[in-house]
């Protein structure tokens, strides 16, 4: 198991304590047996894509659990309510600032950021009914299909099967996707309350002076997207 999935799984388990939910209930929520709940939580073994849409869907912070990061309460408020595609919506235009003010000189951000930004843009731009999602962000990525298998410790097989919608992701494959890509799991899973985390995570690049501008352009984008 990749180290870093511990966390994950640590994670869960701590939101699951916080909420006071039994691992038969958590279990419950996600369609799973307790039996089956308390092995996935264990990490001896994974958790469906569909079990991963309901954990995003059980009222739990699943964009904590993935990502050690939780959403800024005042990005929450401005986006309570908002659709999945219209939140795609801000990030695309998030992505465009940061992008722009680094390209000017104005927002100075790390190579890793940079791939970030690029790999959420290719993503967002990406249609979910094409079978073909997960080539397309391998080639986004700029991997082989050996380079990528081996970076998700998976042979070649079974990521031919995702690319070509046979098969889906499990959720240690999404974190390690997430982790080498930088494609959001929010996106993978279009889970829009973990997508206001992307949000966030995104405007608090950009500094304070900015960010009050920004902010005041995006409650006006609102009326458009509304």
């Amino acid at each position: 198991m990749c180290a870093k999935y511990q966390d994950f799984l640590d994670r869960l388990k701590e939101e699951r304590i916080a909420k006071r939910w039994t691992q038969q209930q958590m279990g419950h929520k996600l369609r799973m047996t307790q039996s089956h709940y308390s092995k996935a939580e264990l990490g001896t073994r994974r958790f469906t894509y569909y079990e991963m849409k309901c954990l995003c869907e059980s009222g739990i912070d699943a964009y904590y659990i993935f990502t050690g990061r939780r959403c800024e309460p005042e990005y929450r408020e401005l986006l309570a309510g908002y659709t999945y595609d219209e939140l795609k919506c801000y990030l695309a235009v998030l992505c465009s600032i940061a992008g722009h003010l680094y390209r000017k000189g104005m927002l100075h951000l790390g190579r890793g950021i940079c791939k970030k930004i690029e790999a959420i843009q290719y993503s967002l731009a990406l249609c979910k009914d094409d079978k073909t999602v997960f080539y397309s962000l391998r080639r986004g990525a700029g991997f082989s299909q050996k380079e990528m298998a081996d970076k998700l410790e998976v042979d070649v097989k079974k990521l031919r099967d995702m690319e070509n919608g046979n098969v889906f992701p499990d959720s240690e494959i999404m974190w390690k996707m997430w982790k080498e890509t930088g494609v959001p799991f929010s996106v993978i899973l279009d889970d829009a309350d973990s997508l206001r985390g992307e949000v966030s995570e995104m405007a608090a690049l950009i500094e304070d002076g900015e960010r009050r501008r920004m902010l005041a352009y995006l409650k006006a984008f609102s009326d458009v997207l509304r």
